[in-house]
């Protein structure tokens, strides 16, 4: 039975076709080989044709060219062999002379001028007398200079027939010597010069123009732009200096705004440069009129890949109910399995490609739904370890949470104990300095007062019980001298008596000035007195760091700045000696170094303010402190 039913399958596999062969015989190969076969065809003969119309623009340029090449050659020749006339040299006759020149020269001049060495009018033709010089016009200065033909490159303004070409040959008498110039006023606007009054393949819209080397336009078959200047002048002034041709379009980037009223059409410039002077000619024409084969061209070709876009949609359609139709069934079955349906089945027709794509894909959904219930199974199982996990984690965070709050609890009491410790050693320095003040002072003033008495009722009977007792009182003033000074040093009155500032300045008068180190004291901004807790916190730095000057700095001047702003108020203690490296001294030693800075430190932080220490070794040293108010 099994060989029974391989063979017909086999046959029925054998007259279907593939889903390759299908798009690439109906689409592929029967469209895009055709289309590109004639986009190719067409763009080569449209690229053809635009060469080649733009090639006869610059052909017909240089043939308009060569024919004024030629018409200043002949220019030359008829101006040269008048100035040769014998008549010159005869005032009688030169006004016959004249005449004859002007007519053989007419046909390509306007006048006829003769100009004596020094470049003067002398006579004209026809009659001109408010012309009366011409040295300054190039021509007639390089001819009297000993060229033998000139024309101008550029016009030149002449009085009163303004900006003008002029061409030029110099008169010599019979021992060859400059005695004058004939000159000619050039005028390209004779009939006789068929190229600008009979030109030919230039169209409906083509005009010519012949352009100076300064942009001017001397000849157009256009009469109302001769004597204007070119709307390209710095470009075609550049190619004549270079002797290049070009070709190109030439769009409405040109054009002046009283001009934009009517828009402007698109135009190709073709241009060529003389060969005998400085001049070029530029052939313009609308690019419509220029283009009009090739773009009739261009339309036929459009108009047969329409036809064949035709047939391609067609081939198209057959293809889409044949091929694309199950492709797009198949597409969409696979975007349900991608958006997680893996219960719907996919439905495979036909015996080709696609059939058994679509069959191998629903065997592919079946063991895909099978392995994401497997997934799905697992991911449950790990969902319920990652929650035990989880809250495992949270009871730690908040053990920890709990050790922190408790850790900060305890830096509060510690702070809190600190500020006793330091608030009890300041109660405790006042009532030693009450107690020294209060009793030890008053019994050194009674024995003072004793032992005056006692040296005035032994004055008359011994002398050196007078000198011993004078001694006792010196003794005595002394200790008394120290205990003040004790009592300043443990807690100065000035301080609560009239506030920081004053204290300040006593101590370092005190302290600094009968050493030699000159004291500055600067405040600003303190109008009202600041907490007691403040003044003495900044009254005891500035104690230790003065004692820490005297003992180490080797400074000659201290300044000492305090400031308030705002809720701030900040401390600056300077000195101009030695300084020190402050890495050296960071962990206290044994001798207790670094103990002042230290205690500096700690009063700082407990009163929730900053310490900035700046020092180095030979640079002095600046101590900054600020708290808050």
């Amino acid at each position: 039975m099994s060989a029974i039913t391989v063979k017909p399958v086999a046959r029925r596999l054998k007259i279907h076709f593939g889903l390759g062969f299908k798009v690439a015989a109906m689409v592929i190969v029967g469209t895009l080989s055709m289309i590109g076969l004639f986009a190719y065809l067409g763009t080569a003969a449209l690229s053809e044709n635009t060469q080649r119309n733009l090639q006869e623009r610059v052909v017909l340029a240089q043939m308009s060219g060569s024919y004024i090449d030629a018409l200043l050659d002949n220019v030359e020749n008829v101006l040269t062999n008048a100035a040769l006339d014998p008549n010159w040299q005869d005032p009688q006759r030169m006004d016959i002379a004249l005449d004859q020149a002007y007519h053989r020269l007419s046909s390509f001049a306007s006048r006829v001028l003769l100009v004596n060495d020094q470049g003067q009018v002398v006579a004209s033709e026809p009659p001109t007398p408010t012309i009366k010089s011409l040295s300054h016009v190039a021509p007639v200065t390089a001819v009297l200079t000993g060229k033998q033909f000139s024309v101008s490159q550029v016009a030149q303004a002449i009085d009163p027939l303004g900006p003008s070409m002029v061409a030029a040959a110099p008169i010599k008498n019979l021992f060859g010597k400059n005695v004058g110039a004939l000159v000619i006023i050039l005028d390209f606007t004779n009939q006789k010069i068929h190229a600008f009054s009979n030109p030919i393949g230039l169209g409906e819209s083509g005009y010519m123009d012949l352009i100076a080397l300064d942009g001017r336009i001397l000849a157009s078959t256009q009469a109302s732009r001769i004597g204007s200047e070119s709307d390209h002048g710095s470009l075609l002034s550049a190619m004549i200096r270079d002797h290049r041709q070009t070709v190109s379009p030439c769009h409405d980037c040109h054009v002046s705004e009283a001009s934009m009223i009517v828009a402007p059409l698109p135009e190709i410039l073709a241009f060529a440069p003389l060969d005998s002077v400085q001049w070029g000619i530029t052939v313009r024409q609308s690019e419509d009129e220029v283009f009009a084969v090739t773009r009739s061209l261009q339309n036929r070709i459009f108009v047969l890949m329409a036809v064949m876009l035709v047939g391609a949609l067609v081939l198209v359609y057959f293809a889409t109910r044949s091929v694309i139709r199950p492709v797009q069934a198949l597409t969409a079955a696979t975007r349900r399995i991608a958006d997680g349906d893996l219960d719907s089945p996919i439905q495979a027709r036909g015996q080709d490609e696609v059939g058994v794509l679509a069959r191998s894909f629903d065997e592919m959904r079946v063991k895909l739904k099978n392995s994401t219930d497997e997934i799905q199974a697992w991911n449950r199982e790990l969902d319920a370890r990652v929650q035990e996990r989880t809250a495992a984690y949270e009871a730690a965070a908040k053990d920890n949470a709990r050790l922190y709050t408790e850790l900060q609890q305890k830096e509060q009491i510690r702070g809190e104990l600190l500020r006793r410790v330091i608030s009890a050693q300041e109660d405790e320095r006042k009532r030693i300095a009450r107690e020294l003040h209060d009793e030890t002072s008053q019994s050194l003033t009674a024995l003072m007062v004793g032992l005056d008495t006692v040296k005035m009722a032994s004055a008359l009977d011994l002398l050196k019980a007078n000198t011993r007792l004078t001694s006792c009182k010196s003794i005595a003033e002394t200790l008394l001298k120290n205990i003040h000074r004790l009592v300043a040093d443990l807690r100065p009155s000035l301080l609560d008596d009239l506030g920081l500032v004053p204290a300040m300045a006593w101590y370092g008068e005190q302290r600094l000035e009968p050493i030699g180190i000159k004291f500055k004291l600067d405040e600003k901004g303190l109008k009202d007195r600041l907490p007691p807790a403040i003044e003495t916190a900044l009254f005891r730095i500035v104690q230790e760091a003065m004692t820490n000057i005297i003992r180490h700095a080797q400074a000659t001047e201290v300044s000492v700045k305090l400031a308030r702003e705002g809720n701030w108020v900040s401390l600056r203690v300077a000195d101009n000696g030695q300084g020190f490296d402050p890495q050296a001294l960071q962990p206290v030693d044994l001798h207790g170094q670094g103990l002042g800075l230290r205690g500096m430190l700690e009063r700082a932080s407990i009163l929730g303010g900053d310490f900035n220490l700046k020092t180095a070794p030979g640079q002095g040293t600046i101590i900054t402190i600020r708290l808050p108010v």
